[in-house]
């Protein structure tokens, strides 16, 4: 067998592979030879059909296959050899028929596509330079975590009738279009918040409710999006966008949280008693307290955006037009034309970023150790317990993290994670990073973007 490579491009080449009857024939012989041994035709014992007649029904289709079986083999063995680093797989090339004759087969060529993998240059210039973007600790800052440590400590109690600011709890049933109870409709326990309304008539409209009255009005007046819509009224996401009706809301309980007092109290509750004794050491302690979160905010978010903008700044080049018809190719579910040039660029950027990660890990021989994977398994696992306050601990969180490790797939998402924060490690020094003060608002701004 001989293969040939032409380089197109530097990130393209063809490879012209031909395949000659020393290569195949034994193995198809050796194939047929088992056909005949097993095979029955009527006027011939078991096993003792003519050759000829078992070549003419069999031999095709098996030397198909097994021409097959030797170019994968030894595509894959010179690519190896010859140092190759490619992205997908060899495909046949479109523009080039394959020679040969399949019923009197002789020498075969075949020629097809590989797409190489572009060079990551790690060396990067003055001008590779990145913002992280950190809250700014002030006065306003620091007056609204004030407030909502007083809501966390305030006292919540039992009303009859609405202020602005109040929780109502009640029950929500679907009406048809004259306003009656939609048999077999949605019916949910929920709330609301009134102080959270966006739409200020309804929230006046409701200022003023008692327990025990109801109003008719449209759930998504009173829900922050279809996600939060769907959580009100125990509906699926696709449900609450179609869900076009009004409902009845009836006011079961209604909740007033009081705040705590900025005293002694509320300062003994968040720093520990007698930590801080006046309002001025209490503000410095939350500043230092919002300094922490901010920075720890920043940094996400910082690690989440410099992924994505660090591969803009590289431009790293990519064999375009091979990938897009690969994917076709290995797709289960057939892509339009539409679909493949919408989807392809998160695609590109997804393998662009898995080049640099290898290129790091490579050039600063970083490893992960399974000590390591041992750890990020309990940390991971913990937190998901955490959230729904079921903390794990001990040999039982040992234990979980085994089985977890034991799963190849989860094995790999928990080594992905290590990878992904050893790489921005070694990355964040090889470039310049200057913080930049921002309000709240504003970044909240740029964290949406990396979520």
């Amino acid at each position: 067998m001989q293969i040939d490579r032409k380089n197109i491009d530097e990130l393209n080449a063809r490879l012209t592979v031909t395949v000659e009857p020393i290569d195949y024939e034994n193995r198809v012989t050796k194939i047929l030879d088992d056909y005949r041994k097993n095979s029955t035709y009527p006027g011939f014992r078991k096993g003792k059909a003519p050759m000829a007649l078992i070549r003419k029904q069999y031999a095709a289709p098996v030397l198909a296959d097994e021409m097959n079986k030797i170019i994968s083999e030894e595509l894959n063995a010179y690519i190896t050899k010859e140092k190759l680093e490619i992205l997908g797989n060899p495909i046949p090339e479109t523009s080039t028929d394959a020679s040969g004759n399949w019923e009197n087969p002789q020498n075969f060529t075949f020629t097809y596509e590989i797409g190489l993998a572009p060079e990551i240059n790690l060396t990067f210039g003055r001008s590779a330079r990145f913002t992280r973007h950190v809250i700014k600790v002030d006065k306003r800052a620091i007056e609204a975590a004030i407030t909502d440590h007083k809501r966390r400590h305030g006292s919540i109690s039992e009303q009859e009738e609405a202020t602005e600011t109040d929780l109502l709890i009640g029950h929500f049933t679907q009406l048809n279009d004259a306003g009656e109870p939609l048999e077999g409709g949605i019916e949910s326990d929920s709330n609301i918040a009134l102080e959270h309304l966006e739409d200020k008539k309804i929230q006046k409209d409701l200022t003023g409710v008692k327990v025990g009255d109801d109003r008719r009005i449209n759930p998504h007046d009173v829900s922050k999006g279809h996600e939060d819509l769907g959580k009100m009224l125990g509906i699926t996401h696709e449900q609450a966008q179609s869900l076009t009706s009004d409902f009845k809301f009836e006011v079961k309980e209604i909740k007033r949280l009081t705040p705590a007092e900025n005293d002694q109290g509320l300062w003994d509750k968040v720093l520990g008693k007698d930590v801080v004794n006046n309002d001025k050491d209490f503000r410095l302690k939350v500043a230092d307290e919002l300094k922490s979160q901010f920075d720890r905010d920043a940094e996400h978010v910082f690690r989440r955006r410099f992924v994505v903008d660090l591969i803009e700044y590289m431009n790293i080049q990519m064999p375009d037009s091979f990938l897009k018809r690969w994917i076709q190719m290995n797709n289960e579910n057939p892509l339009t034309d539409e679909q493949l040039e919408k989807e392809y660029p998160s695609y590109a950027d997804s393998m662009r970023w898995q080049l640099l990660q290898q290129a790091i890990m490579k050039d600063a021989d970083l490893r992960v150790s399974g000590e390591e994977l041992e750890v990020e398994a309990k940390k991971v696992i913990g937190a998901q317990y955490a959230q729904y306050g079921m903390p794990l601990e001990g040999e039982m969180l040992d234990n979980f993290a085994k089985n977890a490790l034991a799963n190849d797939e989860e094995r790999r998402r928990i080594a992905d994670i290590i990878i992904e924060r050893k790489v921005v490690d070694n990355l964040k020094p090889r470039v310049t990073i200057k913080d930049k003060n921002v309000s709240f608002e504003d970044f909240a701004k740029v964290a949406a973007k990396v979520r």
